[in-house]
């Protein structure tokens, strides 16, 4: 709470996601890592995730297909990444107009019971944030994401109409989440690519933009904060995110590392998830250069006072001497 209100924490807090792709690659040293030096976040690593049996060939190659509960298969080449749709529910927007959508429980019922229970066991002693939507990454995974942009620069109607019944779906599960008691909620979607973001600022300020203000403020209005994730380059885009009254901001790093960017965001009263850089730091960097990098960041957040929140996610293509040295600097530097 005192990173996320800039009120001069003891130290920055660090929370680590529990990627079954570095898990499997690492296996009992990661595990063993991850034990010494415990997160902020409530997290059980116990186990080492390895493919479902009939996934991997005799020459050791993975190779999985699944359909999801919205009806998209998908075929996944690297055990513990997502993978690319193979095939989609309906054949175009106009026919998904009789699409149904996955169930959201009820706040009667046992899944929900479950979970209030696990927010009322862990809030007096970590900051929660729950689930909570997507509206860009959701529909291009339920249509070819290269139709997508182009209905939305094209307006199609059908496609805005499933739009808002999928923020309808979204706000119910912000619904769940709010009622068992989290702190926050996480939106996402990767509005970036390199260099620029997928669309204008035009179609996300008439298309996007209000629809996430109804979410936003259903958050406000319940007491709690929003958070959110979005990868690339956000340009323009980003004023509108900050617009939308967001707490936190989960962005890809590159695109935002400046003590300039950081001064901005306190003046918005956003906190940052530092999420150092997984393409190149993490994977190709050396020790020495990640080390440095920590150092730097930290440096950054403890000089505002708060307002940063390192985040560690550990994949497939990181040697182990680099993990450590990741984990061990945030450590050390925090």
């Amino acid at each position: 709470m005192a990173a996320i209100e800039f009120r001069n924490p003891d130290k920055i807090p660090v929370v680590y996601h529990p990627s079954p792709a570095g898990l499997h690659v690492h296996g009992r040293k990661l595990l063993e890592l991850f034990r010494q030096y415990p997160p902020d976040n409530v997290i059980a690593f116990d186990t080492i995730p390895a493919p479902p049996a009939g996934t991997v060939d005799a020459g050791g190659r993975y190779h999985e297909i699944r359909k999801d509960e919205w009806g998209t298969t998908w075929q996944h080449l690297i055990f513990g990444v997502w993978g690319h749709p193979l095939a989609y529910p309906f054949p175009d927007w106009k026919a998904a107009r009789h699409f149904v959508f996955p169930t959201v429980p009820g706040l009667d019922s046992d899944e929900f019971r479950r979970s209030s229970r696990w927010v009322a066991e862990h809030k007096p002693n970590y900051y929660l944030i729950g689930g909570g939507g997507s509206l860009l990454e959701k529909i291009c995974a339920l249509r070819p994401m290269d139709e997508v942009l182009m209905d939305l620069y094209d307006r199609n109607p059908d496609l805005l109409a499933f739009l808002d019944r999928l923020l309808d779906h979204t706000c119910r599960w912000l619904d769940y989440h709010l009622a068992a008691g989290n702190d926050a909620v996480m939106l996402g979607d990767d509005w970036g690519t390199q260099t620029a973001p997928l669309v204008s600022p035009e179609i996300f300020r008439e298309i996007y933009a209000p629809r996430y203000r109804v979410l936003a403020d259903k958050v406000t209005r319940a007491g709690a904060r929003t958070f959110f994730h979005c990868c690339g380059f956000m340009g323009p885009i980003l004023d509108e995110l900050f617009n939308l009254g967001i707490s936190g901001l989960w962005p890809q790093l590159r695109f935002c590392d400046s003590d300039e960017f950081a001064a901005t965001c306190k003046d918005r009263g956003v906190t940052i998830y530092i999420h150092p850089d997984r393409q190149r730091l993490v994977p190709r960097g050396t020790p020495r250069e990640i080390w440095t990098a920590i150092g730097r960041l930290a440096d950054r957040y403890h000089r505002l006072g708060g307002g940063g929140i390192f985040y560690i996610e550990i994949e497939n293509d990181a040697p182990f001497e680099n993990v450590k040295a990741l984990i061990e600097s945030v450590q050390a530097c925090r």
